[in-house]
Formats: C-alpha cells, structure tokens, sequence
C-alpha cells in the first residue's frame, strides 16, 4: 500500500523552469485562462519572418524602430526558445489580487489568427466594448492553468516577482516558494516535502509551536537510517505553514504515523476527515506492520502533546494528501468491483 501511495504523489521534474507572465495590468487575465495561452505582441515580427539568418534585433530594429531592440528580442526568444514543455507560468490579475499558475502544454510556439480590428484597435475606439479583454498577440503558448491564489495567501517572498515590469520574466530563484504554492505534499530532487498549514488566527504560543516541531522530528527518528537527514521549515504568519523535508520513504512514513496519532481528529484543508472512506483508509494504514510497529514505539504522553498542539495551532494536513488517499480509496473500490464475477 505504501507502495501505491508513492506513486501518487506528485513529483516536480527536477529541470523545471518558473515564468512571469504579465497580462498589460490584468486586461488580458481572463482571457489568457479561458483561451489556455499566454502571449507575447509585436506581431508584425512573424514565425515566418525568423526563418532566416538575420539576428533578431535587427528585425526589432526594423519593424519596431521606437522599441528598445535587444529587450523586444529578449521577450520574444523567450516565449520562442526558452520556454519548454512542463514549465511553470504565473500570471497576475488586475491590481494582481489573483495570481494564477499554470504548465506549459507544447514544446512549440503556435501564432493565432487575429481579427485586424484587434490588432489595430487603437484606430477602432468604436470596437473596443466589442473586443474587450480580448488578448491581440499573435506568439502564443498553450498552458494547462491548474490553480488559482489569492496574493494574500501567498509566501510574502513572492510579492517580488509582481512587481516586475518585463513582459516575461523568469522567476526561477523562487521555484521553492512556486512549487508550495502549488502542492503541499511533493518530491522533488528525490527529496519529499510536506506541508502542515498552521491556520490559526492571532498570536501563537511559543511552546505550542516549538513543542509540535519537536515532536514531528522525534517521528522521522523512528523511521530513519542514521546518514539521513531530516529538516524543518517555518513559515509562520498566522496562518503559515511548518515544512517538514527528507528522504521520501522517511517523510512518508512519518506523514502517516502523524495520521495514526490524530486518527478521525485529522484534519485537511478542507475540513476534519468525517468520510466512512477516508476513516477507513487511516485504520488501514494504521494496521500496516511497518505502521503499526513504529505507532507502539510512541507514548501516550507525546501522543497526546501532538494531538493537543496540532489542535493548539489549528494544523491542517495537505490537501494533496488527502487527494492522494481519495485516489487510493477509489483504486481499492474499483480493484473490488472488478474482482466480481
């Protein structure tokens, strides 16, 4: 069973690279998403016309001759070249409130057929209500949008990439903040991550949040060779987050003993585990002998500290775990049904 559960969790492609996309202030936010694309304009500077020999800040120079040329050309290789398959794109919305992450679909750039009224709207004012929010760039690359932020909810570090006025940017420094934006329990690296969501509003305790930390890294004790290392961190604002990272079988083992110890009381991000299902699914985990084994190694006294400042600090389990044991559910229903003659 541990088995099948590592192969459900999400594995971020170690060569992965992270992309600022700017929508001109939001305008072209919905239509990016429902459309699955992201743009960049200067159309005249077509697929066709770079072809040739001829660098393309010349041909910048050419068409655009009012433009910063090597900064066109940068733009414009980017969504051309740099860009790949499996890369993560973020875009903002107006006053960039939202922030939404997507992966790029296709290794290939594609131009869309524009309406001439779009492309030259600033010479048809009267069409404007007509083609509102309509995005007029040709260069395009297709994107599965997968998640949608509020800026709030966001790691304050990545407040510095919407500031950012370049048409594309790359943001690759902040990959580690991007990828818990988007999972909350993932490998990468061969190094497995898990995020506890601390949602608990107002001053917390110090000895609530030490003592739990403590805890979680007296369970990766249980389970781990000696050369393993096994690290915390804390991103703590009320609410924040504790990320607990190692060796994928440690961090696993570890997730579920913490499920053994909170048992029906765990609770995910969207409510406390209340499913005949997932209940299911926890004693069965529970009675797994690797499990089982490490749970009798644990006192009553740790085992209810944790219980107690887990619902001290309002600690939620990942969604994706949760996911992950949905799947694991529906695969075991189905494994059964499909054993009936």
């Amino acid at each position: 069973m541990l088995e099948a559960l590592f192969d459900l969790i999400p594995k971020i492609p170690k060569h992965r690279r992270y992309w600022f996309v700017r929508t001109n202030a939001g305008a072209y936010y919905n239509d990016f998403i429902s459309g699955n694309f992201i743009g960049v304009g200067w159309n005249n500077i077509t697929l066709d016309s770079l072809k040739d020999n001829i660098p393309l800040s010349d041909k910048v120079e050419e068409k655009y001759p009012k433009e910063r040329k090597n900064y066109v050309a940068r733009q414009i290789n980017i969504i051309i070249n740099e860009m790949k398959k499996g890369d993560v794109v973020l875009i903002p919305s107006y006053n960039s409130t939202y922030i939404h992450f997507g992966i790029i679909e296709d290794e290939m750039v594609y131009e869309e057929e524009i309406p001439n009224e779009i492309e030259d709207i600033e010479n048809n004012s009267h069409l404007t209500f007509n083609y509102e929010g309509m995005c007029p760039y040709k260069k395009r690359r297709k994107v599965n949008w997968i998640k949608e932020r509020k800026k709030e909810m966001l790691d304050p570090q990545l407040y510095r990439i919407i500031y950012s006025q370049q048409t594309i940017s790359n943001v690759d420094k902040y990959a580690d903040f991007i990828d818990k934006a988007l999972y909350d329990f993932f490998i990468k690296n061969d190094v497995c991550h898990l995020i506890l969501h601390v949602r608990k509003k107002g001053d917390i305790k110090g000895s609530h949040l030490v003592t739990f930390m403590s805890d979680l890294l007296s369970l990766t004790e249980l389970n781990k060779m000696d050369d393993e290392e096994v690290n915390l961190k804390v991103s703590v604002q009320s609410p924040g987050t504790i990320e607990l990272l190692g060796a994928v079988p440690v961090i696993v083992i570890s997730t579920f003993l913490l499920i053994g110890i909170l048992g029906g009381k765990a609770k995910f991000l969207g409510a406390e585990i209340n499913t005949p299902g997932l209940l299911g699914r926890i004693l069965e985990f529970k009675k797994n002998k690797q499990i089982h084994s490490l749970l009798k190694k644990i006192d009553n006294v740790q085992e209810a500290r944790v219980g107690e400042n887990a619902d001290n600090l309002n600690v939620h389990l990942p969604q994706s775990l949760e996911t992950i044991m949905r799947q694991l559910e529906q695969s075991n229903t189905s494994g059964t049904n499909n054993d009936q003659p």
